[in-house]
């Protein structure tokens, strides 16, 4: 009887041996899923954080981009908003280029209109304005277009003040054209003629200028480019020396209609005067 007693207690102690093992091994089991599924809950959210923070990124660039497009098409449509308000405003006028005005430069436009006689003055700003904006009030401008009309033909004539003199001293300007150059009141004047249109360049002798370099290269200029067609006098007047807006003009009458471009650079003012020919 003892020997069963014995053998009955052993096998319950195996067996309950066997069961504590196989609750450790359950419980780490757990203990392991449990840790895989945080840690890919974790690794989830780091993504989903990390996308989210990048698509923020994304559209805030998007953004600053739309934004940064969108101001520089303003500007750009600013521009021209200026110079379609002048057209719309006289649609049966023709305008010089504002291209050839400042070398491309933003400009400002004023307009104003008096006595049978239209005025446009054009300054160079940092950034574009609308026609007519307050800010251009006391400023300078750079440039000026004028359209005047007069009674008659021979009226309009007269006020272009055509010059000429071919009594001074000869000069090969290129391209068969002959200058005459003199000398009085402290300048020196070099003169030439293009069909209906007379030309002269002024130098100052007090500093030293000398008129036949731009003299060439306005000859040489209007080689390739095309003036308009004065009916029927013109008169271009070129000063060597940088100054103010007055400082070269190019007048030309159109039958009782007389027009005048002005520009502180002499070849801009040349450019005005050829944009209106196309």
């Amino acid at each position: 009887m003892k020997k069963y007693l014995l053998l009955f207690s052993t096998v319950f102690l195996l067996a309950a041996c066997n069961s504590g093992n196989s609750d450790s091994q359950d419980s780490t089991a757990e203990s392991t899923v449990e840790t895989k599924t945080s840690s890919k809950a974790s690794l989830s959210s780091s993504t989903k954080h990390t996308s989210s923070s990048t698509d923020s990124s994304t559209v805030t660039n998007t953004k600053t981009q739309n934004s940064s497009t969108k101001t520089n098409s303003s500007h750009e449509n600013h521009a021209l908003s200026a110079m379609e308000e002048l057209q719309a405003n006289y649609p049966n006028e023709k305008f010089p280029d504002p291209t050839t005005i400042s070398g491309g430069k933003s400009i400002g436009i004023t307009v104003s209109e008096a006595q049978q006689t239209l005025t446009i003055n054009y300054y160079e700003v940092g950034e574009d304005v609308p026609l007519n904006d307050p800010s251009l009030n006391g400023q300078s401008p750079i440039a000026r277009f004028q359209r005047k009309n007069f009674d008659s033909n021979e009226a309009a004539q007269n006020e272009v003040g055509q010059t000429y003199d071919p009594n001074g001293q000869q000069v090969d300007l290129g391209y068969n054209i002959t200058g005459y150059q003199s000398a009085g009141a402290g300048s020196s004047f070099l003169m030439w003629q293009e069909g209906n249109w007379s030309l002269a360049v002024q130098a100052n002798n007090l500093e030293q200028e000398n008129p036949i370099p731009l003299a060439k290269q306005t000859v040489e200029y209007l080689e390739q480019a095309f003036l308009p067609v004065p009916h029927d006098a013109g008169q271009i007047s070129l000063r060597v020396a940088t100054g103010d807006y007055q400082s070269n003009r190019v007048v030309w009458q159109d039958n009782q209609t007389m027009y005048t471009i002005m520009n502180a650079d002499s070849m801009n003012s040349l450019k005005m005067a050829v944009s209106m020919a196309n």
